[in-house]
């Protein structure tokens, strides 16, 4: 089912900051203080009771870390951040300095002592987020100094119970972890639960800008160093793996994070991580692994708990009976169409039966690196599906895509029935966002339909259809997900193509997933037959 919403956050995160950056109203310590003038302390800046815009002026504060770390992901607008905290360390002992003069932080080590002048306090946010990060950044249309005054020692990481902590309701989790934002903590024995992936798709792989998911409901990513990752190589770290430590600032950005120092504060060969969710502790209303979900909602439970499975139909779940998230089971689908392949088949389409209709059509997504599909999955066989409901979008607001995701599939053994598209459904009704929905991963065929163009400056398989008179209009769009990319010219009329409707989210368009066959795409005779 594609549900509509009103396009939400600043999606460009990083390229859009000087747009996404707003001020508010902390969540800190609740010290009173009055700081207007004189000299203050990071626990008065890390106070609610100071607002945001006070004076700042800190004296003998020791650098806990220093941005030196040349990550090109905005060009390297963030190098020059320093973090420093009150001598003694503690809860709400540390602070992020942002816009410091970069030939004064050239010169500063971690350890160091420093006074910083010239200053104000700042309580950072993204469009779209209400919690904030407290920042020391220069007065208006000022300049801030920073100077070194002497030696000094790094408080000792402050070891926080991640599990303990990431077990607590959220309300009480996200304070815990407030005291923490700016000071340099550890957490010990935590799992790796999920892969490293890069931050935003749209960062080239040399930008290195990746993260990754521990115990706690953590994020730890490469803000302040390198974390290992490549696209096609041996993965540095899986999910599932045991962490001995994991030292660095605390921090947050969307998530509460620890932002490791050096690669080498990311230590290895953990013995005691806490053990993946699993059935018997599936009812016990506890975030046994405290990686942010609970009982049916972990993958640990929601394929071998029974009770974490519905059986449903591909109708039910394209008429939304369903929450995104959840685990389900369909006992007989037909196959309506296969991926291009022939080695990595990441996409099938089933269906309740093989005579296409409104809502008879699902898309089964089998992940990035799937391989073959299983022996026996061919068109028009009929296999039993377990897997996640997921409303699939790229975050860039409007529609999303109904699929099932992460599937288990199993062939029903009999004689393949090959599936009927639905024909003659009006085009205006496809690409309509209401009566269209119900299209959504049907096998359709349409007929005398024009392609007008191609995206510019994209050699990806998609095309674009509208009419004669109005080329420029796209009606909607084909791509290359099932049969490769069109290749005939702009203007071409076609006939017939045949294939499955779907929803491109990346393009937030209706689109047609041709099929594969030689007769699925059929150009016409008569080129005026098309509007």
């Amino acid at each position: 089912m594609t549900r509509f919403s009103t396009p939400a956050l600043c999606l460009s995160l990083f390229a859009a900051l000087a747009a996404c950056r707003d001020s508010s109203n902390g969540d800190d310590d609740g010290t009173d203080v009055d700081a207007a003038n004189g000299e203050q302390t990071v626990f008065q800046v890390q106070s609610d009771d100071m607002p945001p815009g006070t004076p700042v002026t800190l004296r003998g504060v020791v650098v806990t870390a220093v941005d030196n770390f040349a990550n090109p992901r905005d060009g390297n607008q963030y190098v020059g951040n320093f973090y420093v905290a009150e001598p003694e360390g503690g809860a709400f002992s540390g602070v992020l300095v942002h816009g410091a003069p970069l030939d004064q932080v050239a010169q500063l080590a971690v350890g160091d002592l420093v006074d910083i002048t010239s200053a104000e306090k700042d309580e950072f946010s993204w469009t779209g987020d209400d919690k904030t990060n407290t920042e020391v950044v220069p007065l208006a249309n000022g300049e801030m100094t920073v100077t070194k005054v002497g030696p000094g020692t790094v408080p000792a990481p402050q070891v926080l119970d991640a599990l303990m902590i990431g077990q607590m309701a959220e309300t009480a989790r996200e304070a815990e972890y407030e005291k923490w934002e700016g000071v340099l903590v550890r957490v010990e024995n935590v799992s790796v639960t999920s892969e490293i992936r890069p931050i935003n798709q749209d960062y080239p792989p040399e930008a290195k800008f990746v993260k990754f998911s521990i115990t706690g409901v953590l994020e730890v990513d490469s803000s302040l160093a390198e974390i290992p990752y490549s696209e096609t190589g041996e993965p540095w770290l899986s999910g599932g793996d045991c962490l001995m430590s994991v030292t660095g600032m605390g921090d947050y950005f969307y998530n509460y994070k620890v932002l490791p120092r050096a690669t080498a504060d990311i230590v290895m060969g953990g013995t005691s991580c806490p053990a993946p969710e699993a059935p018997g502790t599936c009812t016990d209303g506890i975030d046994n692994d405290a990686n942010g979900f609970m009982d049916c909602a972990d993958r640990g439970c929601d394929t071998e708990e029974p009770t974490c499975t519905s059986d449903t139909t591909v109708a039910n779940v394209q008429m939304g009976m369903h929450n995104d998230g959840d685990q389900v089971r369909i006992a007989d689908a037909v196959v309506t169409a296969i991926g291009r392949g022939p080695t990595n088949i990441q996409t099938i389409w089933v269906a309740d039966s093989a005579t296409a209709g409104p809502y008879n059509g699902l898309q089964v997504y089998r992940g990035t690196n799937a391989g073959m599909v299983p022996a026996g999955v061919v068109v028009g066989a009929h296999v039993t599906l377990q897997g996640e409901v997921d409303e699939f979008n790229d975050a860039s607001g409007t529609g999303t895509l109904t699929q099932l995701r992460s599937p288990t599939i199993t062939v029903i053994p009999g004689t393949p029935e090959m599936p009927v598209p639905a024909t003659d459904v009006p085009l205006a009704t496809l690409i309509d966002d209401t009566t269209g929905e119900p299209y959504e991963g049907v096998l359709v065929e349409l007929e005398n339909v024009r392609m007008t163009g191609t995206p510019t400056g994209q050699t990806f398989g998609v095309r674009y259809f509208g009419t004669q008179a109005a080329p420029s209009t796209i009606l909607f769009q084909s791509d290359d997900d099932i049969r490769s990319a069109l290749t005939q010219a702009d203007g071409t009329c076609f006939s017939l193509i045949r294939g499955i409707w779907s929803y491109g989210v990346y393009d937030n368009r209706w689109q047609i997933l041709p099929l594969a066959g030689a007769d699925d795409v059929v150009v016409a005779g008569d080129p005026n037959a098309c509007p």
